[in-house]
């Protein structure tokens, strides 16, 4: 028998009161490549398949254990290369599709690997099922925010000598919507699947040697915090949340 994960989640109404939902987690799923203009993504995928790697395609949904669904403030992580993605996520509580906010958190150590058994492989899941996936402590219903969906706002942060500054910010109209992953992946409707909607670049603002997907990760800084939200101007309301990484092994470590 599978280990049981219970999220607990608040529904903020239109009319401002909040109703508690405890979510049996079943499946948990995230979103790669997810850029609407397909065509583009596809093209950086292709180029690392011209290198030799076996690359998923795009958009692409992809599982990680439920156990690493969370919504505390501080999270451990086995080494120290590793960052969060502010991302949309929905939930599927009992017919209904709940909406909220999260970080796909990720080992970044394992961007591109290469194995005996596998090959060069880039992109892969692995490097999600090293770090759990955070997500914040309040929701919306999805039908409230379903018609200016492409108007939604993600934006994250991060502490960079003590200082938190901007580190994401984009609209929803840059990925593929709820809808898509819908008719393209229809068990994903399933009671219990959260669904973590993919992510955008970083802000150029960003400090050249603070991680932000560069081939090499020596001598690169990784945030040990992550906070993130998402805007809903039409409606004048923002769902937050932050964390902290903890790292259990040292750089040099034996462990890692």
């Amino acid at each position: 028998m599978l280990m049981e994960n219970k999220l607990e989640l608040a529904v903020k109404a239109l009319d401002g009161t909040s109703t508690s939902r405890t979510i049996i987690v079943k499946k948990l799923c995230n979103g790669r490549n997810c850029g609407r203009n397909i065509e583009i993504a596809k093209e950086s995928l292709d180029a690392k398949r011209a290198e030799g790697y076996n690359v998923h395609g795009n958009p692409n949904v992809c599982r990680r254990s439920r156990y690493l669904l969370t919504n505390e403030e501080s999270i451990e992580v086995q080494g120290p290369h590793t960052s969060g993605e502010v991302e949309i996520v929905a939930v599927m509580d009992r017919g209904e599709v709940l909406i909220s906010v999260g970080s796909d958190h990720n080992d970044r150590s394992l961007e591109s690997t290469w194995t005996q058994a596998l090959g060069k492989v880039f992109d892969s899941a692995k490097l999600k099922q090293m770090a759990p996936a955070v997500i914040a402590r309040n929701a919306w219903k999805y039908e409230d925010v379903k018609g200016h969906w492409d108007k939604l706002n993600l934006r994250s942060y991060v502490t960079v000598d003590d200082k938190k500054i901007p580190y994401q910010n984009f609209d929803l109209s840059s990925l593929v919507d709820l809808e898509y992953h819908f008719r393209t992946s229809p068990w994903l409707r399933e009671n219990g699947v959260v669904l973590f909607g993919g992510s955008a670049g970083i802000l150029e603002s960003v400090p050249s040697n603070v991680y932000q997907y560069q081939p090499s990760i020596e001598n690169v800084f990784f945030p040990t915090d992550f906070n993130f939200e998402v805007h809903d101007p039409i409606l004048n309301r923002n769902i937050s949340h932050s964390y902290n990484i903890i790292t259990i092994e040292g750089p040099r470590s034996l462990s890692l």
